[in-house]
């Protein structure tokens, strides 16, 4: 793919971090195994790369200014994202690339399932109402099992966390979505990606090409979000991973040998 091309996929990658609230990579990592012609364990390597800068800070500024960010549940869902992070790439980087994308496509499929029913949720509000006590043990827990994910899959953990914040522990939306944003601001993926760096699925041009777009996009996202009511985009949005993971899943199916 061309510099230019490169620059655009960040961009709007970051744009989605921003609108969602979740980590790019649920996206990012097809957009480099099918457009960039990466293998699975490249593509996702290169996506933990990406997420080690704070890239999503312009984004989780305009949720702190408005008061949608609850701080320690943040750093405790970082922590688990960290260690649940290294367990996982210790397993992806043992897999066959094949397996990998196949096991990839159910992932997306599964979060396409949590984020469709995280609209059907009738308690969302806008964020300025009480405030439930999530436990600490369970927000770390959870944390821990959305980081095994993130590091067998290269995504960031989002797409699974903001879900699981407004079903399980009741968060509103844009508080779900500013807390994700919240963990995933450190370098949360940082053990994930020397698991992959070691093994050399890594991509250094590539990774450093897309980070600036998705910092600014994140920024124009996080905007967006706040003037919108979500939930019908998130449903499409939802559609769209369900029909993309089944597809690659089917894809690893048909290819299997008899």
């Amino acid at each position: 793919m061309s510099l230019i091309g490169l620059l655009l996929l960040g961009l709007g990658v970051g744009v989605l971090i921003g609108l969602m609230g979740v980590g790019g990579g649920v996206l990012l990592v097809p957009a480099l195994a099918y457009l960039v012609g990466m293998n699975q364990h490249l593509a996702q390597g290169t996506s933990l790369l990406i997420q080690l800068p704070p890239v999503g800070i312009g984004a989780l500024y305009f949720y702190w200014k408005r008061g949608q960010v609850d701080g320690p549940a943040g750093v405790i869902c970082a922590a688990g994202f960290l260690l649940g992070g290294y367990g996982g790439s210790l397993v992806a980087v043992g897999l066959p690339s094949a397996t990998l994308r196949g096991l990839f496509g159910l992932f997306l499929m599964f979060a396409a399932v949590m984020l469709a029913r995280q609209t059907l949720d009738r308690q969302q509000g806008d964020g300025t109402g009480p405030r439930p006590q999530p436990s600490r043990l369970g927000l770390f827990l959870v944390a821990f099992g959305v980081g095994v994910l993130g590091g067998l899959f290269g995504v960031g953990g989002g797409i699974v966390l903001v879900p699981v914040l407004v079903l399980l522990f009741h968060f509103d939306q844009h508080r779900a979505q500013g807390t994700s944003l919240a963990a995933l601001v450190p370098p949360t993926g940082l053990l994930a990606f020397l698991g992959y760096y070691r093994a050399g699925h890594v991509d250094w041009r590539v990774g450093l090409l897309l980070i600036p777009g998705v910092f600014l996009g994140g920024i124009v996202g996080s905007k967006v979000a706040q003037k919108i009511s979500p939930v019908w985009m998130r449903r499409i949005f939802a559609a769209f991973l369900f029909v993309l993971g089944a597809w690659q899943a089917l894809s690893l199916w048909l290819s299997s040998p008899r």
